[in-house]
């Protein structure tokens, strides 16, 4: 009897694993089938069948794009909103300034809007006006009451040795503070603004070298200290044009230019000559 139970109870314990494992293969056989098949399946089936989700099949030439969201443009594209308009004030009118017998910029300097207000005949005045003349630079400049009136072109004296006046004869344009003493025509530089060269410290210097022996002779006599200094024309525009210093020492500015010197510049005008 024992080994008859025995037999029965091996023979139920076979039967029951053989079942298991047709049940475990019955199972396991749709998955494995889904897992070597190359036919795109949903992540759906992938789930109910116990495998990874495939990858995202997309056909050729087909890129992906989030639903909803655009793509990105180049990233040298930036968006820069417009300027938002606003209203511009209206532009205030330049003055308009006419001074008889003088070229007047689009824009009017400070000096020559004064003298556009002076309404008595303080212009006729020569403590109301000024020149700074500048060697280096080439430049006449005429002040009205201590402001800007208007910049000249000048050209001087054709001495290559830098410096003032020293003798008669030399070519150089004087240096220091003068004055005008008078204005007449002239048939070759239209108009001569003389100066008062030489003033007394031009005197003493000159002195002090002819003491010294450094003045130069002609006919056993040293030369003078010079005179007949002046403001004046040009017969030779070219040269003026091109910054040539050609005068014999005195200042030379273009003959529109003097016309407009003679008529604004009262005798007794302070001249300063700078280097």
């Amino acid at each position: 009897m024992g080994r008859i139970a025995g037999s029965i109870a091996a023979a139920l314990i076979a039967a029951t694993i053989v079942a298991m494992c047709s049940a475990e293969s019955a199972h396991a056989g749709p998955a494995a089938a889904l897992a070597q098949t190359n036919t795109p399946i949903t992540a759906g089936d992938a789930e109910k069948a116990g495998v990874q989700p495939p990858a995202p099949y997309y056909p050729p030439g087909q890129k992906y794009v989030k639903s909803g969201i655009p793509p990105p443009g180049p990233p040298d594209v930036i968006y820069t909103p417009l300027p938002t308009a606003t209203p511009t004030a209206t532009p205030t009118p330049l003055p308009q300034v006419k001074i008889e017998g003088v070229r007047t910029g689009r824009v009017p300097t400070p000096g020559q809007l004064l003298f556009d207000k002076t309404r008595d005949i303080a212009f006729m005045d020569p403590l109301n006006w000024s020149v700074d003349i500048y060697k280096k630079r080439h430049r006449l400049i005429v002040y009205y009451k201590g402001r800007l009136f208007k910049d000249y072109h000048a050209v001087f004296g054709r001495s290559f040795e830098p410096g003032t006046k020293l003798w008669e004869g030399d070519r150089r344009t004087p240096e220091g503070v003068y004055t005008i003493i008078g204005k007449h025509p002239s048939s070759r530089w239209d108009w001569f603004l003389t100066l008062n060269y030489p003033n007394d410290m031009d005197r003493h210097r000159y002195e002090q070298l002819r003491d010294g022996g450094e003045v130069p002779v002609e006919d056993g006599h040293p030369v003078g200290v010079g005179g007949r200094i002046g403001i004046h024309g040009t017969d030779e525009p070219e040269l003026n044009r091109g910054d040539i210093n050609w005068t014999t020492g005195c200042i030379s500015v273009d003959d529109e230019d003097v016309e407009e010197l003679k008529r604004i510049l009262p005798t007794g005008t302070l001249v300063i000559i700078n280097p």
